[in-house]
Formats: C-alpha cells, structure tokens, sequence
C-alpha cells in the first residue's frame, strides 16, 4: 500500500508536469518554490558579504564590561581634543601601557618609591621631625618622576624608533607631535601621583589637602622645565629603546654628563618656593613663587618647544637614523 504524495512538493509538481496532469498548477508549485530558494540564496549571500569573522570576535569581546570602560577611557583623548592631537595623545598611551619597560618604572614610582624613602622620612623615633618626614608625599612623587623621566623627558621618541619617520611624512605639524607627548606625559605624571597619594592614605599615612596641593604643584613647576629641556634632548640626541628590555637603558655618556647638569637647574625654581616659605614663614609666599615659576616655566617651553621643531626639520634625516639603530621588532 502507497501512501498518497502531498502534491506541494516540488518533486510531485515536477512529475504532475511532465504528465500533464494539473499543469497549471504543477508550475506555480514550481515557481513558488524556485521563488523561495532564490531568496534564501540572496539572503545567505549578503550575510556571508557582510560577516568578517574577527570583527565579530571583537565586537564580541569589546562588548564585556572591562574592555568596553577599558575602549572608552582610550578614546577619550580623541574626544576631548579631537584630532590630530587627540589621536596622538591616545597613541602614546595605548603603547606606554603595553610597553614592559614603561610598566616597570611606572609601577616602581608607587611601590618601591614609597619604600626607599619612608626609613629616611620617619627618622629617629621621638627627635624632631626632618624635611623629608614633612614632606614625604612631594619627594616620592618628585623621586617617581624621575623614574619616568627616560621615556617621558630624555628620549619621548625612543620607543617610536625607525617608526619616528611617518611624522616627518604625515600632513601634521610637527609641534602637535611634540605636544602629543607632552600631555601624555604629563597624564601619566598625575596618574603616578595620585596612585602614590592612594597607596599613602591605604597604608594609614596623613595626607591633607595642603600635602596634596603642594605634591602636585612642586611636580608640576618641575614637570615644565623637564619637559622644556626634554624636548630639545629628544630632538637632538634620539636613542632606540626597546619597549620590552625593562631594566636595560638606553642612556649614552653625554646624554648623562647633559642630565648632572640639567637637574640642578630645574630644580632651582623649586628651591626658591621652600627658601621663601622658610624666611617668610608662609603658605602664601610658597604657592606664590610657585605659580611665578610656571608662568616663567611656561615662556620658557614655549621658546624650546619652537626650537625643537627648527631642529627637528633640520636633523630629520640624523633622527631617523639614530633611531633605527638597536634591538626591536621595528628597528631597522
């Protein structure tokens, strides 16, 4: 006994064709169902167009929580610049971020910058109370700039290496490059102070809006002039860094005979505040000289600033090359 085929399928309109039978009907079965597997066929096609199978990985993977904030907090230099400026910045600290070597002092600012100096801070038990002790918050961050000072100051072009050369090649002034990493640095910089103020107030130490006032504006009178000479060094004595090399420095003998005398004249504007809140025994007179400084400090990187980028259009091609040199996945 057969069972009766449902004449809907395209087999048994297929046959009900060839025999005659119902033709009229046979065909519009057959129609219908080409009709239906040309546009399943038309939707598959512009999917598999359409889909990019690491795309959809990333986006599956940007959509958790701590990438997506992550993803955003990386953007934000580029929203609140804008652009060329705003991309700059954000590339600098997506690669400082990832470099080892960067990592390494950066945590080192906040961890071991606390440690070296607190034996000296606290000083004799029951004596009085020595400068380091009353100002500790302000020499640790003064001491982890420092730390930062390689990648930040000395040699901002050091990580770029043979890579330096698209800035000298892209439409973009070569001032916004300098500044880029500038404001980069100066980012990590308060970064760094405020995870040092973090770790001080965890640990159980006093901290006080007049300690915290005076951490950041000793760093930051001193973070101008760094950055003043800092560019005029990067300019003109580049070195290849390798981001991946944590402890090794790229620093040559003249670059460091430079540095013994670069330091103490930076830090001369900041003695000047301490020598003023000593001999008027003021708060006042401190944040005075203070804010003189950076309105000096200020003319005075704007002079540099202007300098580098003359010399960087003049020793591009001595930049390019100093750079390419050493050990890398982009040196030359």
């Amino acid at each position: 006994m057969t069972q009766e085929t449902w004449p809907g399928w395209p087999w048994s309109a297929t046959s009900d064709a060839l025999q005659g039978h119902q033709t009229l009907r046979a065909w519009a079965i057959l129609v219908a169902w080409l009709a239906a597997a040309g546009l399943f066929s038309y939707w598959q096609f512009q999917r598999t167009i359409v889909f990019d199978a690491q795309a959809a990985s990333a986006r599956a993977s940007a959509g958790s929580g701590l990438r997506a904030f992550t993803e955003r907090f990386f953007r934000l230099p580029s929203v609140l610049l804008g652009d060329p400026l705003g991309a700059l910045v954000e590339k600098e600290i997506r690669f400082l971020t990832r470099s080892p070597r960067f990592r390494m002092v950066f945590l080192m600012g906040f961890t071991f910058g606390l440690l070296i100096w607190l034996p000296v801070a606290l000083g004799r038990q029951g004596g009085p109370q020595s400068f380091l002790g009353t100002n500790y918050l302000t020499v640790v961050s003064v001491y982890s700039l420092l730390l930062l000072s390689e990648a930040c100051f000395w040699n901002s072009f050091g990580f770029d290496r043979s890579a330096a050369q698209v800035y000298f090649l892209a439409p973009i002034p070569f001032a916004r490059v300098i500044i880029g990493k500038n404001l980069s640095a100066l980012f990590f910089i308060v970064l760094e102070i405020g995870m040092i103020a973090l770790v001080c107030g965890l640990l159980g130490m006093p901290l006080h809006p007049h300690t915290l006032a005076e951490s950041f504006s000793v760093t930051a009178v001193i973070s101008i002039f760094l950055l003043a000479a800092g560019n005029q060094l990067s300019v003109r004595q580049p070195r290849a860094m390798n981001p991946a090399a944590s402890f090794r420095s790229g620093s040559t003998g003249r670059v460091q005979a430079i540095l013994f005398l670069i330091y103490p004249i930076v830090f001369v504007p900041v003695g000047l505040a301490y020598l003023a809140r000593y001999a008027f025994d003021s708060e006042i007179a401190f944040f005075a000289i203070l804010a003189l400084d950076a309105a000096i400090g200020a003319v005075v990187y704007k002079v540099s600033l202007d300098a580098a980028v003359a010399a960087a259009g003049q020793l591009k091609e001595q930049m390019v090359t100093a750079l390419s040199r050493g050990e890398g996945p982009i040196a030359a």
